[in-house]
């Protein structure tokens, strides 16, 4: 159908068993020939066991977002199209709200987290917000610890001494802990707390049972992966596993994974053989892949509706048995190859497909997916399969942080080989430090000097790249620098057994007194 402004949509909400509904306030012409036309949805207060008609949706108002850090928002974005095909058209009136939202976003709503705020008592409310605009000068004391009074996050190894959890009430809106252990006393105090939500845990021992079944704890981090069994709650929205695993983990969930997005980290990559009782499992993120058999995929997790997978680069096996799937709405590589076009599905073998983007893969599979979907996008799926590659790429790039760049938009095949080129010569000149310095003839301090000089030349060849044309932005300076962290985190431990000490903050510093962009 054709989508007009003031359109209105209603659909189901799994966390708050009813329906919620949007207005499309604004559309968003797409910004090349072949793109998509993204749409400004407004969220409506409005919520219903039924679907809505379109008079009882004309009494209701916009839903304004007041819970956490947020105040009184609209919870109003451009989302890019088409409209989920959950989605059921009700009618049109008109548009509630004229301006056009400028920020970004999915289609998720934030309509359940509102009304779970709203349930918490006024006043913690009202000190939580107050805390949340202190200034850094407001401290409160924590078993013999200046704390910031607004603190948000906090890492349990600032407060050593800490044993009673309900010392923290001091902080009204600490809403993410880190902890590195792990005790009942900690358990309690996580599940009567009204306003954690995210907790990362970095166990130095094993345990064999952790139960967050009644907190609020919605995003969930382990690193390393010392846990036997985890049992979490109705309304968890994220869990990401970093490091290896080699015991099974039994994960206990009222819906078995429906409504969860589970991401894993590079060595945690293979380790969803060993993650039991998520056959719902709603989405799945693989980052800094090596090999994955879709086919153990789609065994453990046959009820994806999204698999998207960053490799590193990385290889597929058994992309043939994608249409398993049968649920699969979204689908998304990135510098994943070891597939041919004709192994892919075909549009019909996924039905519930709307958006699929495919960057960096094997150039015959490119071209073959590109022309077996070109029907499908025009009926409005959201394609996007861009830089194809040949053979001989995936050999020269192996080792390469910056093969995103080439045939990136904005960046030119000469700025791509540049980057690489820089790249490959700090290494190398590393590595050099690393052998100097074992010949014990080099001090801690004529190594600190070294190494500066070597950052400069590198930071000072991007600095010339982009005075010729500016191109690097938030995104591209974060890969830069990104590239040198594991190179000098490396190092740093290569030296440190020999006894030579690297100050590397002081280098950070260094560079970044260095950069231009």
């Amino acid at each position: 159908m054709s989508i007009q402004p003031g359109d209105v949509f209603g659909f189901w909400n799994p966390q708050l068993n009813a329906y919620i509904a949007c207005q499309i306030t604004h559309i968003v012409p797409a910004d090349k020939p072949d793109g998509k036309d993204s749409y400004a949805a407004l969220m409506l207060h409005w919520t219903g066991r039924e679907l809505p008609s379109i008079d009882q949706l004309k009494q209701a108002k916009p839903l304004v977002i007041n819970f956490y850090f947020w105040s009184d928002h609209l919870d109003h974005k451009i989302s890019a199209g088409p409209i989920p095909p959950e989605y059921t058209y009700i009618g049109n009136f008109e548009v509630l709200v004229e301006e056009q939202p400028r920020s970004y976003g999915d289609w998720n709503p934030k309509m359940y987290r509102q009304l779970q705020w709203e349930r918490i008592l006024e006043d913690k409310r009202h000190n939580f917000k107050a805390a949340g605009k202190a200034d850094s000068s407001q401290q409160v004391e924590i078993a013999g610890v200046m704390v910031r009074w607004g603190t948000q996050s906090l890492s349990l190894d600032r407060i050593p001494n800490l044993t009673n959890y309900t010392e923290l009430d001091r902080l009204p809106c600490l809403t993410s802990l880190t902890v590195f252990d792990w005790s009942s006393a900690l358990e309690n105090y996580v599940r009567t707390h009204d306003f954690i939500y995210k907790l990362e845990l970095e166990l130095q021992t094993a345990v064999e049972r952790i139960d967050l079944q009644h907190t609020l704890i919605t995003e969930f981090t382990m690193k390393p992966q010392n846990i036997h069994e985890l049992i979490v709650p109705k309304d968890m929205d994220r869990m990401t596993f970093e490091g290896s695993l080699q015991h099974d983990v039994y994960i206990k969930h009222e819906r078995e994974g429906l409504g969860i997005t589970l991401r894993l980290n590079g060595d945690a990559v293979k380790t969803y053989r060993f993650l039991w009782g998520l056959k719902d499992l709603s989405v799945l993120e693989l980052y800094s892949a090596d090999v994955i058999d879709l086919g153990d995929v789609i065994d453990r997790f046959p009820s994806l509706q999204s698999l998207r997978m960053w490799g590193k680069p990385g290889y597929i096996r058994g992309m043939e048995q994608l249409y398993k799937l049968e649920q699969l709405q979204m689908f998304t590589t990135v510098d994943m190859f070891g597939f041919s076009g004709e192994q892919f599905p075909h549009p019909h073998q996924l039905p519930q497909l709307h958006t699929l983007w495919l960057t960096s893969l094997p150039d015959d599979a490119a071209k073959t997916i590109k022309q077996a979907y070109k029907q499908a996008a025009k009926q409005g799926l959201d394609l996007s399969v861009h830089q194809p590659r040949k053979p001989d790429w995936l050999a020269d790039n192996l080792d390469n942080p910056f093969r995103a760049w080439d045939g990136r938009d904005g960046i030119t095949p000469v700025q791509a080989k540049k980057a690489a080129s820089l790249y490959k010569q700090i290494r190398g000149q590393l590595r050099e430090f690393a052998a100097q310095a074992q010949t014990g003839e080099m001090s801690s301090k004529d190594v600190q000097l070294q190494l500066e000089h070597t950052f400069s030349t590198y930071i000072e060849g991007f600095n010339k790249l982009d005075k010729r044309k500016v191109f690097i932005y938030t995104e591209e300076r974060e890969e830069i620098l990104g590239a040198l962290t594991p190179l000098i985190s490396g190092l740093v431990k290569e030296l440190q057994a020999i006894q030579i000490e690297i100050d590397e903050h002081s280098l950070w510093e260094y560079t970044d007194q260095l950069r231009d962009f």
